[in-house]
């Protein structure tokens, strides 16, 4: 009987641990983060069955040695790619063995896939205690690799394909499926359609973009701490949470960016945009939740910092990117899509800049967006640094039970 119970107990450990046991959410119940990490929880406790049922007993699965071939070659110096080409691999190698790093990146992302790499990252978040916790772990596990990697290697990647995509065509994928006529695409072959649709891309213009973007994220933060991308990361994060509070859900820890600002600043009536139609009304509605002046220091802070100076106050980088909208229309039309337009996305991307370099409040709150100096924390702000998360001073937070003095918004 014993021996039975044993031997139960044994299958029963076997069977959970198969099925893939979840952390324990680590925030306090009740709260937003909580509530994620539920949900993480779940996913994490079903990933090994999903990985099994869509990645190694699917048909993708079978295609994922030929893709490894085909992208992973790049680290032992193949020469052949037969998705890309010949044409295309040399160039990938060349920028390999110049960099050491770039041109894998499609093979890092199978490999994540086939070893399960994202299951120790999910734990480690679904264990985290408060938001600034949980912020700051993915900033660390995540964008940092990610934006040093891409830092060093988006601008070499687009430049080999902006050399090599007239010969993506002459690869072996297209040997084999390329010469047959398709009705849906006008009679085209399937490597005439192909050709055609990367000749209509300003490839040009995208590398432009993605230098000048980089160059920009990249850069140091003479605000804070580290690079550009970290502000913007912090911006977003501290956006996030606002938006939850803003939500009426509970918080985990403290408030981000408001310093010894009142909590009513992190705060803003959501619903009232949900009745907006016109984007005019919701600029007006956008200007007057930022136009406060117990907050103006604040937003200032997270939201108009030098990094986000440099982008907006670009005007070289704001005309590539309407270039590269009328380039997308272009390319849509050739997909027989003629009635699909540009100009209201270009005119809201117009209108939001304008926010953003100068609200224009209609009371006497005024902001000032600058540029960076090119130092790291050289604070461009006469010498003064801020107070938000911009720059982790772990001061100013404040949490969100407190109580805070001050008018704040009405």
């Amino acid at each position: 009987m014993i021996t039975r119970l044993w031997v139960l107990l044994v299958v029963v450990l076997v069977v959970q641990a198969k099925k893939g046991r979840s952390p324990k959410p680590g925030a306090p119940k009740g709260t937003y983060l909580n509530g994620l990490q539920q949900k993480m929880a779940t996913w994490y406790s079903d990933y090994n069955q999903f990985h099994r049922d869509n990645i190694e007993n699917s048909q993708f699965g079978a295609f994922v040695p030929a893709l490894k071939n085909a992208f992973c070659g790049v680290r032992d110096g193949d020469k052949k790619n037969i998705l890309i080409g010949s044409e295309c691999q040399a160039e990938l190698l060349d920028l390999y063995e110049e960099t050491g790093k770039c041109g894998l990146e499609i093979c890092y992302l199978i490999e994540m896939v086939e070893q399960k790499s994202i299951l120790p990252f999910m734990k480690g978040l679904i264990e985290k205690k408060t938001d600034e916790d949980a912020f700051d772990y993915i900033e660390k596990e995540v964008v940092e690799p990610l934006m040093e990697h891409m830092c060093g290697c988006a601008v070499g990647l687009v430049g080999v394909f902006k050399n090599c995509n007239g010969n993506i065509t002459k690869s072996q994928i297209f040997e084999l499926a390329g010469g047959f006529s398709v009705a849906a695409l006008g009679g085209k072959t399937v490597t005439e359609f192909v050709d055609d649709l990367l000749n209509k891309i300003d490839f040009e213009t995208i590398e432009s973009v993605v230098r000048m973007l980089m160059e920009h994220l990249c850069g140091p933060n003479s605000d804070g701490r580290g690079k550009c991308y970290s502000y913007f990361y912090d911006t977003a994060s501290t956006l996030m949470q606002w938006f939850a509070y803003s939500a009426n859900q509970k918080l985990s820890g403290s408030i981000l960016g408001i310093g010894d600002a009142p909590e009513t600043c992190a705060k803003f009536d959501i619903g009232g945009f949900a009745e907006l139609s016109e984007f005019i009304e919701i600029v007006n509605k956008v200007k007057s939740e930022l136009c406060v002046k117990e907050c103006k220091d604040v937003y200032e802070d997270v939201l108009m910092g030098c990094c986000m100076g440099n982008m907006v106050l670009d005007k070289e980088l704001e005309g590539n990117i309407t270039k590269l909208a009328k380039n997308f229309e272009t390319v849509v039309h050739s997909l027989g899509m003629a009635d699909f337009k540009m100009d209201e996305y270009i005119q809201y991307y117009d209108s939001t800049l304008e926010l953003v370099r100068d609200p224009k409040c209609d009371n006497d709150v005024t902001f000032e967006i600058k540029e960076c100096t090119g130092e790291e924390g050289s604070g461009s702000n006469d010498g003064k640094k801020t107070e938000g998360k911009g720059n982790k001073n772990k001061g100013g937070k404040k949490k969100g039970g407190g109580k805070k003095k001050g008018k704040g918004k009405k």
